[in-house]
Order: C-alpha cells, then sequence, then structure tokens
C-alpha cells in the first residue's frame, strides 16, 4: 500500500472507488478511521480494535455517498483521538514537519491528492489543525450540526465532525449537504473581530500574516474590532479536564483491564485520568459556562473573529515542545490553543491556508470563527480573503 499511499494515510483502502450522480459527484472522499464506513476498518487507531469492521456508514458518510461521493477509505488518526501529530503520517507539503492531528490522516490524503474530501473530527482542533499544517482548509460546523452517530467519541462535550479540502468550492458542496440550510445568504458581516494579546503570542512570521489579512479585510470596508478571548492556559486546563475524564467515560469498559491495547498516547492519558483528583474535574466544569459567556460576549462586539488557526509554524516531527508564549510548551497545547475556544463555545470555525503569505514553504494558516449556525459567513470570508490573497 505504501506505493500506493507515500504518506501512510490510509489504514483501510477501496480499490475502486465508486460514487453516483448529485452535488459530489466526482469527489473522492477520505473518512477518518473512526468514522464508521460499511464494510471498512474502524479501529479509531486503536490496537485494541484493529480488527473492527463497521457493520453501516455514519450518518455524516452516508450523507456524502447519498450526493454522489466516492468513497476511497478509512485514515489515520491519532489512537482514540488523543494527540495533534497522528505518528506514522507523513506531511505532503514538508516532509519533516507533522501533518497534525488527530485527523492527520485525513489531511494528508487530501494534501497528497489521494482524496479530493476528508471527513475528520474536531475535539479541540482536530480538523483545523492538520488542514492548517498541511495547506488545507477545514471546517469545524457548530456544535451539534452534524450527527455523530458512528463516530467513537472523546468528549460528548466537545466532538465535533468536520471537512477537509483543498478546493474551497469543494468544501462549500460538501458543506451544503452536511449542513441544510448552509448556503443561506450572508448575514450583515461588517465588524471582524481579533484577540490582540493572542495575536501578539504568536510567532513572528505568522503574526504578520495576519495582520496583513486583517489589513486586506479594513481596506475593503470591514470594521476591525478588538475583542478578549479566554486565557489560553486557563482554558486549555478547563477542556482538557473535561475530555480526559468524558474519555475514561467512554474506555471504562477496556480501562485498565486492556490497557496494554491501548497506543502510548491514550494509555498515558487514561492513566492520567484515572488518578486525577476529582476536585479538578469539578473545578473545570464549573469555569465552563463562564468560558462560553465570555466567547459569547466577544460575537456581540464582532460578526466574526479572525487570528492564526495554530500560532507557531508545524511542529517538526520529532519535537515535544515549541516555542510559544515566551516559553517552550508542549506541541499539544501549542497546536490547539488557538482553536480550543470554538470547541468550548461550539462555534463554527473555518481555517484556510495563506500560502501568499508564508516563509520558506511553511504553511500559514487563518482561523475564521463565526456566529452559531452561520457557517456560510466564514465560508463567504474565506472565499474573499482567498480572492485577495490570489490577487495580490
Amino acid at each position: 500500500m505504501r506505493k500506493l499511499d507515500p504518506y501512510g494515510a490510509f489504514v483501510d483502502r477501496v480499490d475502486k472507488p465508486v460514487g453516483g450522480d448529485g452535488a459530489l459527484a466526482g469527489v473522492r472522499v477520505a473518512v477518518k478511521d473512526n468514522i464508521a464506513v460499511s464494510g471498512l476498518k474502524w479501529t479509531a487507531g486503536l490496537p485494541l480494535l484493529a480488527e473492527r469492521i463497521a457493520k453501516a456508514d455514519a450518518s455524516c458518510v452516508a450523507a456524502l455517498r447519498h450526493a454522489g461521493a466516492a468513497i476511497a477509505g478509512t485514515v489515520a488518526t491519532d489512537a482514540a483521538g488523543f494527540g495533534m501529530m497522528t505518528p506514522d503520517v507523513l506531511n505532503p507539503i514538508s516532509g519533516d514537519r507533522t501533518a497534525g492531528g488527530s485527523s492527520g490522516g485525513s489531511a494528508a490524503a487530501v494534501a497528497g491528492g489521494l482524496a479530493d474530501l476528508a471527513l475528520g473530527t474536531d475535539t479541540a482542533g482536530s480538523v483545523r489543525v492538520p488542514a492548517a499544517c498541511c495547506g488545507l482548509y477545514g471546517l469545524k460546523p457548530t456544535f451539534g450540526r452534524v450527527a455523530v452517530d458512528g463516530i467513537t467519541p472523546l468528549s460528548r462535550t466537545f466532538d465535533h465532525a468536520g471537512l477537509l479540502a483543498a478546493d474551497l468550492g469543494i468544501l462549500e458542496r460538501a458543506t451544503r449537504v452536511l449542513l441544510p440550510g448552509a448556503s443561506e445568504p450572508l448575514s450583515l458581516v461588517r465588524r471582524i473581530g481579533f484577540d490582540p494579546q493572542r495575536l501578539a503570542g504568536s510567532e513572528a512570521t505568522i503574526r504578520t500574516s495576519v495582520e496583513r489579512a486583517l489589513s486586506w479585510l479594513a481596506a475593503q470596508g470591514f470594521t476591525l474590532v478588538e475583542v478578549e478571548l479566554p486565557d489560553r492556559i486557563e482554558l486549555a486546563e478547563m477542556h482538557g479536564a473535561i475530555v480526559c475524564a468524558e474519555a475514561l467515560d467512554v474506555w471504562r469498559a477496556h480501562w485498565p483491564r486492556d490497557a496494554g491495547r491501548f497506543a502510548d498516547t491514550a494509555r498515558r492519558t487514561l492513566a492520567y485520568a484515572a488518578t486525577r483528583p476529582a476536585e479538578v474535574l469539578v473545578q473545570a466544569r464549573d469555569m465552563l459556562p463562564f468560558a462560553r459567556v465570555s466567547i459569547a460576549r466577544a460575537f456581540e462586539e464582532a460578526d466574526a473573529i479572525v487570528g492564526p488557526t495554530i500560532a507557531v509554524p508545524p511542529p517538526r516531527i520529532d519535537a515535544r515542545t515549541v516555542p510559544f508564549c515566551g516559553f517552550d510548551a508542549p506541541v499539544v497545547f501549542a497546536l490547539l490553543a488557538e482553536t480550543c475556544p470554538f470547541n468550548v463555545s461550539g462555534n463554527p470555525a473555518l481555517s484556510l491556508p495563506l500560502p501568499w503569505l508564508g516563509d520558506g514553504g511553511i504553511p500559514v494558516s487563518l482561523q475564521i470563527a463565526t456566529r452559531h449556525d452561520r457557517e456560510c459567513d466564514a465560508l463567504d470570508l474565506a472565499r474573499t480573503l482567498t480572492a485577495l490573497g490570489s490577487a495580490s
């Protein structure tokens, strides 16, 4: 398979994908291995589930298939969705850097030309981060708008299904299939919010690129508005505490009895969750509504919030820490710091590549978050920025 799949993206591959008629006719789709595709492996990246075969399509897969898409196979994920690196998957556009995770196989399949569209899941940024690392568009819709039946859960409070594509038009077509009403007329998006403190903490090239993109929007008549999002560290700690606890609930029937059949990252995380003091989770759940109110207030001041998808360049594949916000931060924290807020709030968020602004071939990605159920606004702004960038 490596000859046909030089990036190690696929777990199970369809020899001759067959589609049908409809909005996605001719579109090849790769599906993250924690999402059920009838007749294909459905391992969620776990040795524990190495022999599991899906008996039916998840609803999101069925919707794409019904629209004429050809399912190309299932693709690799970090074990059970833990992690942000997808080990053993190569980045097609920068081989010494991570493809991102946990939907790294989804991103590699699309960026490598092995699929036109991919389904992934996003609990802290796991669609948008791989899209950013591989120079793709990635959309996390509003929480709950895409059904998650047939998807191996990680955290029921934060899990989303999402889409990755190299072509914005394909992403838009797939979004209309999965989200009825996503093609509604654009609302009056004029106020573009950004968090200056978060932007100041980004790596210099990324910060400059985002500032230039904001200046493009200002030149088109959009109003730039400063907003304040929750503190990175506090939000990540709260989010992580809830995710770990809910993941332990998901796998409680197998933990610790089958600990040896979990991959390293999943095993370490579940062991931590099982021994963590109960008050940590209580404090996190108490903080959650306040974090959501804080983000909602930002959307009272702005129609969309723009910033980097990831505030550091895609890390090298062997990196464990990266310079971030003045200290050597764990790679996982650095990669999810900008995407995580919109899993907490449930707002739709879209990552788009800014290839005109990269430095030395390192991809730069912008994130657009919009109000609940306004995926169309994020897509419209992405179209505007893509056109502005192409013309610059």
